[in-house]
């Protein structure tokens, strides 16, 4: 039997950093009674020079306990549909503290080139994010990228 996804709001979170760290760059935590799925996640370079030609690696991390993050407000992220209400999933960039790490993924990307995971799931396969506050979906650096300025940017469907 086919499972079918039915998202009640779709909405990208982006945000602007210069110098990431070695850290949490985004995130985003589901509701306490919502599940999420992750469509895409993007890193961009934001500046109009070049940085230097480095590599640098990324995790596609599920957070298990919610860490300490300058918060990003629902009313700035990016809907789908505009008709739709703002998600009740919560974001956050530039992490303080890190919560709980659960299972990752790592890519590497370069600093002239970006990274992007877009996910085309078929109808049983999906980055699922379970309801519940404590449990995320992040992308955090191995290592500090190199100096520059870049945009991180998740899409994220928010299941009814």
């Amino acid at each position: 039997m086919a499972s079918v996804l039915v998202p009640a709001n779709v909405a990208t979170v982006g945000v602007k950093i210069t110098n990431p760290g070695a850290v949490t760059n985004l995130v985003i935590h589901a509701p306490s009674a919502k599940p999420i799925v992750l469509v895409r996640a993007r890193i961009e370079l934001a500046q109009a020079t070049v940085p230097a030609d480095a590599h640098c690696a990324v995790k596609l991390v599920r957070k298990t306990a919610a860490g300490t993050y300058t918060s990003i407000a629902a009313s700035t992220f990016v809907l789908a549909d505009p008709a739709e209400s703002d998600p009740s999933f919560t974001a956050g960039h530039t992490a303080s503290g890190e919560g709980t790490d659960g299972d990752a993924v790592e890519y590497g990307w370069g600093a002239r080139t970006g990274w992007v995971f877009d996910w085309a799931p078929t109808d049983t396969e999906y980055v699922l994010v379970q309801a519940g506050t404590a449990n995320g979906i992040a992308l955090k650096h191995v290592t500090a990228p190199p100096a520059g300025v870049y945009t991180f940017s998740m899409t994220a469907a928010e299941i009814a």
